[in-house]
């Protein structure tokens, strides 16, 4: 299922991340798109400031945003 409570929400890569399209450096702010529930755990979908996008787990990234706490 797809949750969209978290569009918008500002985050970082927490490490390197490798991805198909290329390597996301640690530090890499973004944007979360959307979150999907695996069944390995939370992945989320996020549109980084470089212009790509990915679909990460969610121990790979960090929120930036002070407010927002994962559910």
């Amino acid at each position: 299922m797809i949750d969209v409570s978290l569009k918008g929400v500002r985050c970082r890569a927490a490490q390197e991340i490798l991805d198909l399209g290329g390597n996301i450096g640690a530090a890499t702010e973004g944007t979360i798109i959307y979150e999907l529930e695996g069944e390995g755990g939370q992945l989320v979908n996020v549109q980084w400031d470089n212009g790509t996008s990915s679909l990460v787990s969610s121990e790979e990234i960090v929120i930036t945003d002070g407010a927002v706490i994962w559910q």
